[in-house]
């Protein structure tokens, strides 16, 4: 059994708990990608699934599976680290890289947001006890690792705006004008199932979308359409893209 066949099994078997104990159940931490996977295991046992990722644009998020008329329940937890900035430089990568050192599923916490000097990881109760014994290092920094009394607040990253005009706000179009690559290699990207609206995955070329939207490519990163003007003399629409290229 490969590692997706495995994510799946968890999944099934999570939902039919659920099911089975008529109550939430909360399970491990997906990307958007796989939450079509989540919601078509919670279907075939007959529940609903909810996620939550700690804070709005999350890109991991936890799922819970529950009874249609019973609230979820999620049990994640955000750790915060801390380094000296004056003396260290600390990256991403570094602390994802000391974090999966520690021998951490990647399905056991969601996203890990880096700011200078401290980082907020959101991790299942298990790893909220771990990591503050044991994450302890990353780079050459010193962590000091606690869970918060309160939840963090956390200011969304900003992306690159880009201004465009499209013939129309159709999928295809915008993710050409957003990754700078033409129509018909947009729509193979999206014939392919590299694309995802809103975090589920979307093969319709066609599909219009409205300010607010969020467009995820595998491999690229994220577009949103921010705004969406009126048309030109041309006949154009003049549209505002906010950009997120991938780490």
């Amino acid at each position: 059994m490969n590692e997706q066949e495995q994510r799946i099994l968890r999944l099934r078997q999570a939902a039919q708990r659920a099911a089975r104990l008529d109550r939430p159940i909360a399970a491990r931490f997906v990307t958007g990608e796989e939450r079509a996977l989540a919601v078509h295991e919670a279907r075939a046992a007959g529940v609903a699934a909810s996620f939550d990722g700690g804070w709005p644009d999350a890109e991991r998020v936890q799922v819970c599976f529950h009874p249609e008329d019973v609230s979820p329940e999620f049990t994640a937890m955000w750790v915060e680290a801390r380094w000296n900035a004056r003396f260290s430089t600390v990256e991403h990568r570094d602390l994802l890289g000391s974090l999966m050192g520690l021998g951490m599923d990647r399905e056991l916490f969601g996203d890990l947001i880096a700011e200078e000097g401290r980082a907020l990881v959101y991790t299942l109760p298990e790893m909220a006890l771990r990591l503050p014994m044991e994450w302890t290092q990353a780079g050459r920094a010193t962590l000091k690792v606690a869970v918060p009394d309160t939840p963090p607040v956390i200011d969304p990253p900003r992306g690159t705006l880009l201004r465009d005009t499209v013939a129309s706000p159709r999928l295809d179009s915008l993710l050409a004008s957003g990754m700078r690559i033409s129509r018909s290699r947009a729509a193979e990207l999206i014939r392919q199932g590299s694309v995802m609206v809103d975090h589920r995955a979307e093969e319709r070329v066609d599909r219009l979308l409205v300010p607010g939207q969020l467009i995820s490519v595998r491999g690229f990163g994220r577009i949103r359409l921010t705004e969406v003007g009126q048309p030109t003399r041309r006949d154009r629409l003049p549209v505002t893209l906010e950009i997120f290229s991938k780490a």
